[in-house]
């Protein structure tokens, strides 16, 4: 053998050594690179390591008596603490007329031992459901105190309750509760009540043993569950009713918390009167409603109306009187009313009238309660209603007053110094305390037109909670429940109105849908996307054109949870639909809506994330293969 071929033989060889070596050099690599990218992103892929070793594997049916799972339990996932694995069971009669009862259970888990259940409630409280429901339960990103349900059905069933109560496809139930999370230890108060009621393992104090029930309708197209927006700020959750964005922030406190802070709408940040301004109020021009409008009356959903900055004077005679502020300028508005009135008749009202208009409304009550908001004054072009300008009814007539030489310490100044509510913000906060009461104590709680979304609060064995007066102090802990709404209708008339390039083509809407676009926890600011099919003229441009046509265009929106003031961030240009239906052009508008968040992601740290887990599994007709808990690498596989 020539003394060179060892030499071949041998870097032959070598060289598939080397190929090889540089292989597993490159997947070294490729995990150094995935590492890197953790250091960055904060977020560990799941695709990098797709198999755990057997030793953090746990067989479900090792930790799971026989009998549960032939109760039909669905396991969901870890909890994010990691402590509990959830499960829930929906049940239902064996005729067509029963309806769908849902659980939802807790198990401790320990991966040496088999799961221990701690915890076991009611979905969705004496609700008729008569569909088997997509869940959806989540927890807020800091929040560890509860978790909120989420379900909902397609009404794609074909059973005979189905068909007999669906008269109308594009309606769809939603189902919302919200739980208290189990102790991870017993606080002292949940000692206190295990003492008073022994033997009951749901007897527990109002932080570990509240549950919150409420449910709505969405029309099509129906919105769509966005949970890590909707939930992206802690205890408050995001409620897309179709007509109005429901922000709802719930929170337990003691009667001696010293740190107490409100959640939503900080009256101290609303902005101030503005000296020698007052306001008049206007309606939605009726042109610009929407075909929503009919179900929304029928829903008895509360509407309201905001404010349009008007000077009107005051005489001084009423100064000299020592009349209050607040009487003289209703007096001078309700006049003005009536002359205008009057002027539009082509007569003058005498002052007999006008007297008799005025008592009518101090008689009622109406000055400073919004009654005037349902006239129409006509439209202020020169302010924008949705702008931090805004001033309301209730505390209109102080500026000119202040004009007219009146004392700092007098009424109107005082007045003058209170935050301005803008006329379109719809706020509520009840309080509830752990004291079952009855069933008709508990009705009378809704009788309020601004709650937009009746809640009911009851304990984890269902009895409904004890709704605490307005001014009633309270000892120990109580239950806190806060609404602000934003109509969307509303909102969609004001950014036409003020802010549109072609407002003036601009004839009426007949459907829109919202998504939200993001949600800064920080500042309170909720950006949402108002995609809109309209009828407008054509552009002057075209020529011969007469016929109002179909255009979609998106609105770009501000909310501020503090104030709950909106303000315009962008208004698209008219696309003329042609030959589209609306499902496809509410399917690429959603697209769209995909693409601008995806630009604008920011990945969130491996702790600040909403954890979701969700039955889909079970309704595409298969199961999950492993539960993870991707945090601490553990798997119990099904």
């Amino acid at each position: 053998m020539a003394p060179s071929s060892k030499p071949e033989r041998g870097g032959a060889s070598g060289g598939k050594r080397g190929t090889a070596e540089a292989g597993r050099g490159a997947r070294r690599e490729h995990v150094v690179r995935q590492l890197e990218r953790v250091k960055i992103s904060g977020q560990l892929s799941p695709r990098l390591f797709r198999k755990l070793p057997p030793r953090v594997c746990v067989s479900l049916k090792s930790i799971v008596d026989e009998h549960f799972l032939c109760a039909g339990h669905i396991f969901l996932g870890f909890s994010k603490c990691g402590r509990y694995v959830l499960s829930y069971t929906s049940s239902s009669g064996d005729d067509d007329f029963s309806f769908y009862i849902y659980h939802l259970y807790w198990w401790e888990f320990n991966v040496h031992s088999k799961l221990k259940m701690v915890r076991q409630v009611r979905l969705f409280q004496d609700e008729e459901i008569y569909s088997d429901l997509y869940l959806t339960v989540c927890e807020w990103p800091s929040d560890s105190s509860k978790v909120i349900v989420f379900g909902f059905n397609t009404r794609s069933s074909n059973g005979l309750l189905i068909n007999m109560m669906m008269s109308d496809e594009n309606h769809r139930d939603i189902y919302i509760s919200t739980v208290a999370m189990p102790p991870l230890v017993h606080c002292p108060s949940c000692r206190d009540m295990a003492i008073a009621h022994p033997g009951d393992t749901n007897a527990k104090c109002l932080q570990h043993g509240f549950m919150l029930h409420t449910k709505y309708q969405v029309v099509y197209p129906f919105p769509t569950f966005q949970p890590a927006f909707q939930l992206k700020k802690d205890q408050v959750v995001l409620l897309n009713t179709s007509y109005s964005l429901v922000a709802c922030a719930v929170s337990v406190h003691t009667s001696d918390d010293s740190s107490f802070c409100q959640i939503l709408y900080d009256r101290s940040r609303q902005p101030r009167s503005a000296v020698g301004e007052v306001c008049h109020t206007t309606v939605p021009s009726p042109c610009s409603t929407s075909s929503k409008d009919a179900l929304e009356r029928d829903n008895g959903s509360y509407r309201s109306v905001a404010a349009v900055q008007q000077p009107v004077s005051v005489p001084l005679q009423d100064m000299e009187n020592h009349v209050s502020p607040a009487v003289a300028m209703a007096k001078e508005f309700v006049a003005d009313i009536f002359r205008r009135a009057k002027e539009a008749k082509g007569s003058t009202p005498t002052e007999e009238e006008a007297g008799s208009g005025l008592e009518y409304f101090l008689d009622s009550g109406a000055v400073g309660q919004g009654t005037l908001a349902s006239w129409d004054l006509g439209k202020n072009s020169g302010s924008c209603l949705h702008s931090s300008g805004i001033l309301s009814s209730a505390s209109s007539g102080t500026g000119s007053m202040s004009d007219m030489g009146s004392p700092k310490d007098s009424p109107s100044a005082e007045l003058e110094s209170q935050p301005v509510e803008p006329g379109y913000v719809n706020y509520t906060k009840l309080r509830y305390v752990l004291e079952p009461s009855d069933l008709s104590e508990a009705e009378d709680e809704y009788e309020d037109d601004k709650i937009s979304l009746p809640f009911v609060v009851t304990d984890l064995r269902g009895r409904n909670l004890k709704l605490l007066k307005e001014r009633a102090v309270c000892q120990g802990q109580y239950l806190t429940v806060e609404q602000l709404t934003l109509d969307f209708e509303y909102v969609i008339n004001e950014v036409i109105r003020n802010d549109a390039s072609w407002s003036k083509q601009f004839c009426s809407f007949s459907d829109y849908d919202i998504v939200i676009l993001e949600v800064c926890p920080e500042t309170n600011q909720v950006i949402i996307n108002i995609g809109l099919l309209l009828l407008a003229f054509p552009s002057p441009d075209e020529e011969g054109q007469l016929r109002p046509k179909t255009y979609h265009t998106s609105l770009k929106v501000a909310w501020d949870l503090n104030t709950g003031v909106f303000v315009t961030v962008s208004v698209g240009d008219l696309t003329e639909v042609k030959g589209q239906t609306s499902g496809s052009v509410w399917s690429s508008y959603r697209k769209s809506c995909v693409d601008m968040v995806m630009k604008w992601l920011v990945p969130e740290s491996s702790g600040r994330y909403v954890n979701r887990m969700t039955n889909e599994a079970l309704h595409k007709g298969c199961s999950l293969k492993f539960l993870a808990d991707n945090e601490r690498y553990t798997w119990i596989v099904l």
